[in-house]
C-alpha cells in the first residue's frame, strides 16, 4: 500500500518545509502591526498573489489558503477516500448554513465554504430542491431530520446538533473505508477531543448529565459512560478515568485551569495539542497515506494558529495573550 503514495509523499515532504512553525508564528505574534504580521504570510505565499496586504480581509486570505490545501491534496492523490474525513465538515457547514438561512428567510451565499465533497453552489441547489443526488445517506438524514424538527420546534439551532451527529457518522465511515489504522485512530481521538470539550462546557454551564447525552458523539475510544459517570466528580478523580488515554493531561490540566480562571483556552489548546502529538508519528513513516493525513492536519492546525494571531492583532491583544492561545505545531 505504501508504494502507492511514493510520489504524493515526496510532494508532501517538500510542502512540509513551508509550514510556518513556531518561530514564524512567534514573529507574527510579536509584530508591531497587522501589516507586519501579514508580511510573514506573504513570504510564505499564503492565499492568492497580491491579496495578503489587506488587514481587514484576513478571513478571506485563510479561506484561500484552505482551498489551496485541498486543491493540492486532490492533485497529488486524487480520489483518496481518507481525505473525506477533512472534507465532510465543510459539506455539513454548508448544509447548516443553507437550512438556517431557509428557516430564517436569509441568504447563506456569503458564508458557504469550499473544501467539501460537493461544490457549495451545487449544495445550495440540492438542499433547496431536497435533491439528495451525490449526498451521503447521513447528509440526507441530517436534512430531513432538521426540517422535521424545526417544523415542530421552530428552533433553528436544532440543525447544529443533528448535523454534527451525522457529520461524524460520515467521518467515521470514511475512516473505516480507508482501512488504515492511523486514519481510524486519528478520527477516534478527534471525536474524543470534541466530547471532552463539550463535557467541560456542559459542566461549566451547569447543564444536567442528561444534556450531555444529547450532544455526545459516538465513534471515539472514550465511552459516554465514562463522561456521565464522572460528570460531578472533582477534576483529579475524573482525569483518573482517562488514565491510559491521550487526553488525561488535557482533562487534568485543562479542567484545573478552567476552575481557576473560568476560561476554556487551555482545555481547547491541550485537546488540539493531543491531536498534533498523534499525527507527528507520521514523520517516521516513509510512504503511505499517513504522511498525507498528517500534513493535512498540520496545515489546518497552522491556519487555525494564524487565525488566532491575526484575530488577536485585530483586537489589539498583547503578544503574551496571543501566545498563550497558540497550539503546538508540526515542526
Amino acid at each position: 500500500m505504501g508504494a502507492d503514495f511514493i510520489f504524493a509523499c515526496a510532494r508532501v515532504r517538500g510542502a512540509e518545509r513551508n509550514l510556518l512553525g513556531r518561530e514564524k508564528l512567534g514573529i507574527m505574534t510579536e509584530a508591531k502591526t497587522m501589516e507586519d504580521a501579514l508580511k510573514v504570510l506573504s513570504e510564505a505565499q499564503y492565499g492568492n498573489e497580491g491579496e495578503v496586504t489587506q488587514p481587514e480581509a484576513y478571513e478571506r486570505l485563510l479561506e484561500q489558503e484552505t482551498t489551496k490545501l485541498y486543491d493540492f491534496m486532490k492533485e497529488i492523490a486524487p480520489g483518496e477516500e481518507a481525505f473525506k474525513i477533512f472534507s465532510y465538515p465543510f459539506d455539513y457547514h454548508n448544509i447548516k448554513a443553507l437550512l438556517k438561512a431557509e428557516f430564517l428567510g436569509t441568504d447563506a451565499k456569503s458564508i458557504l465554504m469550499s473544501g467539501g465533497t460537493i461544490d457549495p453552489a451545487a449544495m445550495a441547489v440540492l438542499v433547496k430542491e431536497r435533491n439528495y443526488m451525490g449526498m451521503t445517506r447521513h447528509m440526507r438524514a441530517a436534512i430531513e431530520e432538521s426540517v422535521d424538527t424545526h417544523a415542530r420546534t421552530k428552533d433553528p439551532q436544532c440543525v447544529d446538533l443533528i448535523c454534527d451527529r451525522e457529520c461524524y457518522a460520515d467521518i467515521c465511515e470514511a475512516a473505516k473505508r480507508s482501512g488504515n489504522a492511523f486514519v481510524i485512530g486519528y478520527v477516534k481521538l478527534l471525536i474524543d477531543t470534541i466530547n471532552l470539550k463539550t463535557f467541560v462546557r456542559a459542566r461549566k454551564m451547569g447543564q444536567p448529565w442528561s444534556f450531555f447525552g444529547t450532544v455526545f458523539i459516538s465513534g471515539g475510544d472514550i465511552s459516554e459512560k465514562v463522561f456521565v459517570s464522572g460528570y460531578e466528580e472533582p477534576v483529579a478523580q475524573f482525569a483518573a478515568r482517562l488514565e491510559g488515554t491521550a487526553l488525561k493531561k488535557a482533562a487534568e490540566e485543562g479542567l484545573a485551569s478552567m476552575k481557576e480562571t473560568g476560561s476554556f483556552t487551555d482545555i481547547e489548546r491541550l485537546c488540539d495539542d493531543a491531536l498534533m502529538d498523534y499525527v507527528k508519528d507520521a514523520k517516521y513513516i516513509s510512504f503511505g497515506i499517513e504522511p498525507l493525513i498528517a500534513y493535512m492536519a498540520a496545515k489546518q492546525a497552522e491556519i487555525r494558529c494564524v487565525r488566532i494571531v491575526l484575530a488577536g492583532k485585530a483586537a489589539g491583544l498583547a503578544p503574551n495573550l496571543i501566545r498563550e492561545r497558540l497550539r503546538e505545531t508540526y515542526g
